[in-house]
């Protein structure tokens, strides 16, 4: 039976989703596909596992947080290209770097890519790095089959990546790409029409595991942006995040506080503006919406008053809303709407990229 080894950054929120719905579907997947998944290793914020034999069934009980409490071959981790090199020295066959975290990993994921190892990641930071490392890293992984696997980094669960890949292999050209790539900002705009507090809204979403660890990644608009660079990239145009005009949610005071908590802290600052942009929208029948545009080599995102009664006005909770525009689909553009944000969609999407690289292994 083919096994897929799996070394993986992150045991967060999504993580350990990834990790439980993994363990859930094993035999199903050996009896349906004819292959399973192990992991191998396991990468926290300071600690790290690294079992090339598997996690002797730990993998059926235990969550992530405790193997790297527990494990007899649990080290301390400050690293990841040290992590990273020593997996590499194992030279397990069908090796597959999981990435499930916000950070500054495209060297992480080209050395994966030049070693012949699978990337399957929900980490938009990497691609949206310099034109020219991404550039090489669609290169590699393109190299003797498909190696690098980034659908949850535009849309969590949603198809909207591997969509626009089809439109174009079928030879339709994509001219616009407009809608709200954000989960988290459209759970925030949709409570605000409630006339709740703004500062409470985002420290509700913050429980609820809808932000970024640093919610400032999500209200400065730059989480957005990425993803709209991501599919700006996709559909060929070659531009970098700064060509992206982003206006973000809350003001550049409160994004330079010098912590996470000082920020909540002060949120407060922002509620009186809100309630009268709310107040403001409601006598026109309009609401907020945090909107991304692509059309033309333009690429834009920021928060506009949109009509109630349209698609992205009548979006709800954590729901994103995706329109394609393109000559086959001119009069009706192609429209990709569900759920946004939350750890278990994107574990979904990063475990159905698993398995499509499983199956082309």
């Amino acid at each position: 039976m083919k096994t897929l080894h799996l070394f993986q950054y992150g045991k967060g929120n999504i993580g350990a989703a990834l990790f439980r719905q993994i363990a859930a579907q094993k035999k199903t997947l050996e009896k349906r596909y004819g292959f399973r998944f192990e992991y191998v290793g396991l990468c926290g914020r300071d600690r790290a596992v690294l079992a090339p034999s598997g996690f002797d069934g730990a993998i059926h009980t235990d969550s992530p947080e405790r193997i790297l409490a527990e494990h007899p071959d649990r080290r301390p981790y400050t690293d990841a290209m040290d992590i990273l090199t020593r997996v590499l020295q194992l030279d397990l066959p069908d090796l597959c770097i999981v990435d499930t975290t916000a950070a500054d990993f495209a060297d992480v994921h080209l050395t994966c890519l030049r070693h012949g190892a699978t990337v399957v990641t929900a980490n938009k930071k990497p691609l949206a790095a310099p034109y020219p490392v991404y550039e090489e890293m669609q290169r590699l992984g393109r190299e003797a089959c498909q190696r690098y696997w980034y659908e949850t980094t535009a849309g969590a669960g949603l198809p909207v990546i591997g969509t626009i890949r089809e439109l174009i292999a079928t030879g339709d050209v994509v001219s616009e790409i407009t809608g709200c790539l954000s989960g988290t900002l459209g759970y925030i705009c949709s409570q605000l029409d409630t006339g709740r507090a703004f500062s409470a809204i985002v420290e509700e979403a913050r429980t609820l595991g809808y932000t970024e660890p640093d919610p400032r990644d999500d209200l400065n608009g730059m989480d957005v942006a990425r993803k709209a660079l991501i599919l700006a990239r996709e559909i060929g145009y070659r531009v970098e995040l700064a060509d992206i005009k982003t206006t973000g949610m809350v003001s550049d005071t409160l994004l330079a506080a010098s912590s996470v908590e000082a920020f909540m802290e002060c949120l407060e600052e922002e509620d009186a503006v809100y309630a009268r942009r709310v107040e403001d929208c409601r006598g026109r029948a309009e609401t907020l919406r945090y909107v991304a545009t692509i059309h033309d080599g333009d690429v834009r995102v920021g928060l506009e008053n949109t009509p109630k009664d349209s698609p992205t006005g009548s979006l709800s909770g954590p729901d994103n809303l995706i329109a394609i525009t393109t000559p086959r689909y001119a009069a009706r553009p192609v429209v990709i709407r569900g759920p946004g944000a939350g750890a278990e969609v994107t574990a979904g999407g990063l475990f159905g990229d698993l398995i499509k690289a499983a199956m082309m292994r």
